[in-house]
């Protein structure tokens, strides 16, 4: 497991300005953001993703509004998974009625592009993620990885680290998979980061010890190259952990001199009663009963 991530550092990454096909406007604020040949089916989805992450849900008109715009990203049968335990949530109407969830819990979510890869009919879209949780401020990045057709998401996957939104719960409670592995890490190296991790890190023993950490927290690992995208690789499959076999992935970036690690650490600390435990207690306790 960890010879194969650490093999992430050695492919190309792809710094290709992104080519746009007539009929595609992407919004001038992301720039050099998008890297590959856009599609006319691509653009459509990067526009609204892009205008959903900026759009507010402070009120009951405002979240329905965002519920809408999120639900035509979506082909009517197509599937969001998280990046690691629950089966893909199935159809356009359950999707919506996910978020419908999320955003009552915490209705200041909102994130920011940082880099989009397209390959094809696949799109990877980094970005920065925030949303008051308890009354404090959580920030946490996020890699969206979605399958297209006609302009529509049949496959979409988050890549992030859920555990980030309980901590204002728990305050010093949670399980911290990676406590102390970003400490007294002095050697220069390559960088690299991810969950549980607050700054890029360049030690490379302390790099294996991040590896090592994850692959002792799983067994019988079987992912699996999936999609490809620019300087994004994604590895998908199950794992088992904590007792049970799960769904689990993970998006590779290697771009900008640091090798980044998207995934989520919560089904590897927590079962999935206490997962449902942490769950409740969040759209119970992160925001005044919606109005």
């Amino acid at each position: 497991m960890a010879a194969v991530l650490l093999g992430a550092t050695v492919m190309g990454s792809g710094t290709a300005v992104a080519e746009t096909t007539e009929g595609c406007a992407l919004p001038k604020q992301l720039g050099d953001l998008v890297e590959g040949a856009v599609s006319p089916s691509a653009c459509a989805f990067i526009v609204k993703q892009t205008e959903f992450g900026a759009m507010r849900s402070d009120t009951p008109e405002a979240r329905e509004a965002r519920v809408r715009l999120y639900g035509t990203i979506f082909a009517a049968d197509g599937t969001l998974a998280e990046s690691g335990s629950a089966a893909p949530v199935q159809g356009r109407a359950n999707i919506e009625n996910s978020l419908r969830t999320l955003l009552g819990a915490f209705p200041t979510f909102r994130f920011t592009p940082v880099r989009i890869s397209v390959n094809g009919d696949a799109v990877f879209y980094e970005a920065d993620n925030e949303a008051v949780i308890h009354g404090r401020m959580v920030r946490y990045p996020a890699v969206y990885r979605v399958v297209l057709e006609n302009g529509e998401v049949t496959q979409g996957r988050r890549y992030h680290d859920r555990t980030e939104w309980f901590r204002p719960l728990e305050n010093d409670g949670l399980r911290e998979l990676f406590a102390g592995v970003g400490d007294n890490c002095p050697r220069p190296g390559p960088a690299f980061t991810g969950p549980g991790l607050t700054a890029p890190v360049t030690d490379p023993a302390c790099h294996l010890a991040y590896l090592g950490r994850l692959s002792g927290a799983m067994t019988d690992v079987r992912l699996a190259p999936d999609q490809v995208a620019g300087e994004f690789r994604e590895y998908r499959g199950t794992v088992r952990a904590k007792g049970r076999t799960i769904d689990f992935g993970m998006v590779v970036g290697t771009g900008s001199g640091v090798l980044r690690y998207y995934f989520d650490t919560l089904p590897l600390s927590y079962d999935d009663a206490e997962m449902a435990a942490l769950f409740t207690k969040l759209i119970t306790g992160a925001a005044p009963p919606a109005r």
